[in-house]
């Protein structure tokens, strides 16, 4: 099914997330810090996601369904730029920016501390699962 970018990217994003289950409030709060701030285009992304088979909603709480769905796994990258910018995370500006490239995009710009976060401790996980 074609989606647009940014939902490709939260496709994406979401692909790649170590937890075998969240909230609704947790992976929406991902998704707000990573993709888009905008509530109707997370709703779509969650809901692209349903129809994709990523996560199935059982009991208010999403599951990862990590072999049944058609989507190729793309294993991140991060990528360093010298720039001024804010922190898609937490607002703070910043001169040293960092990105997390994936397949469908690149989503960004973090500050280094928010990337450690988002990706050790919601990606670097589910990549260990999947290669090794």
């Amino acid at each position: 099914m074609k989606y647009s970018k940014t939902v490709q990217k939260g496709l994406d994003y979401i692909a790649t997330i170590s937890a075998t289950e969240l909230s609704p409030l947790e992976i929406r709060t991902l998704l707000s810090k990573t993709v888009t701030k905008n509530y109707d285009v997370v709703h779509d992304i969650m809901e692209a996601a349903r129809t994709e088979g990523l996560v199935e909603k059982r009991d208010g709480t999403y599951h990862f369904c990590r072999e049944s769905h058609a989507l190729e796994f793309y294993k991140p990258k991060i990528v360093f730029k010298k720039e001024s910018s804010k922190c898609r995370c937490c607002g703070r500006g910043m001169n040293e920016c960092w990105y997390i490239e994936l397949k469908s995009g690149i989503i960004g710009p973090y500050g280094s501390t928010c990337v450690r976060k988002l990706y050790l401790e919601h990606l670097r996980i589910a990549i260990n699962c999947l290669f090794f």
